[in-house]
Formats: structure tokens, C-alpha cells, sequence
């Protein structure tokens, strides 16, 4: 079994500090009013706005055994058979995804499941998941760009045959 941590940006470390510190200063402002009420308020703030973040960020991380992936972030967690896993392709998707850096992985798993990570050491996750999966660099192995061939072989027959017509008596 391996364990992966998530690679960080940094944009998304500031943010969340941000966000934090912000929560902080909110809760500590509604503790100094007083009050039953602003008590409550203030621990949801600091619960919803400083402890799921840094649960989130403390603990996303990707499990590779011989069998199973498991993806676990916070409070959500996914378990992805590896013999299930159809593709794995370099994105910079900023979809929702448990992965804290937009440099991440597809993975495409199941029928149309696909699910965004981040794992520190890419190379090494991948070659953990057994060769099943391979990083998708290569642009004839994209789909929009194999169609876009496609779209440019139909342009220059069309091309061609409108030429041929032309050029007949």
C-alpha cells in the first residue's frame, strides 16, 4: 500500500488562509458582542469556515493498494477498483474535485465516471497503479484532437473534390 499526498498550490494555500483568518476575526467579533446566540454563531463559523477547510486541507490524500484506489479528503472519500481504471490524462481542470493543486490527473474509471486528483509525485502514483493506467500526453490520444484530424481530413477532401470539379470542362 502507498499513500500519495496532494500536491498544494500555492494560490489555494493563501486563499484558504484568507478564508480562515477571516472566520477568526468574524467569530471573535461576534464572541465580544456576547450573547447565546453569537456564541452558537461564532463556533459554526469557526467550524464551517476554518475546521472544514483545514480538514480538507490536512487530510486529502490518495491510497494506492494492489486492488483499490482509495481517494479520501475531509469527510468524502471514493474507492476506485484500479481494474475499473479506463484512462488517466494530465488536466488543469478547476472542476470541483478532491485535489488541491490545478495540476492534476483524470482518471476515467467505470462507464463515464471521471474523477480530478493531485498527487505530489505524479510519476510515481502512476507506476503504483501498475501500468493499467498511463498519463495521456500525447495529442493523437485526445479526443478533441483526434475529431479535430477528423474536421481537417473532411475540410481538404471537400477542398479536393470542389477543385477536381472545377478544374473538369
Amino acid at each position: 500500500m502507498s499513500a500519495f499526498k496532494s500536491k498544494i498550490d500555492r494560490s489555494l494555500l493563501f486563499l484558504l488562509a484568507f478564508s480562515i483568518i477571516a472566520c477568526l476575526m468574524g467569530a471573535s467579533v461576534m464572541l465580544e458582542v456576547g450573547g447565546t446566540f453569537n456564541a452558537i454563531l461564532a463556533a459554526v463559523t469557526l467550524i464551517a469556515g476554518a475546521g472544514f477547510p483545514l480538514w480538507i486541507l490536512l487530510s486529502t490524500r490518495y491510497i494506492v493498494d494492489d486492488e483499490n484506489l482509495k481517494i479520501m479528503s475531509g469527510p468524502f472519500s471514493w474507492i476506485i477498483p484500479i481494474q475499473s481504471i479506463i484512462s488517466v490524462q494530465e488536466t488543469r481542470s478547476a472542476g470541483a474535485s478532491p485535489a488541491l493543486s490545478l495540476d492534476r490527473l483524470e482518471i476515467k474509471y467505470g462507464t463515464d465516471k471521471a474523477i480530478l486528483v493531485s498527487p505530489a509525485d505524479k510519476q510515481a502514483f502512476i507506476r503504483r497503479l501498475g501500468g493499467k493506467a498511463q498519463p495521456d500526453t500525447g495529442r493523437q490520444n485526445r479526443p478533441h484532437a483526434a475529431a479535430k484530424q477528423s474536421n481537417t481530413s473532411t475540410r481538404k477532401k471537400k477542398a479536393k473534390k470542389s477543385t477536381n470539379r472545377d478544374a473538369q470542362p
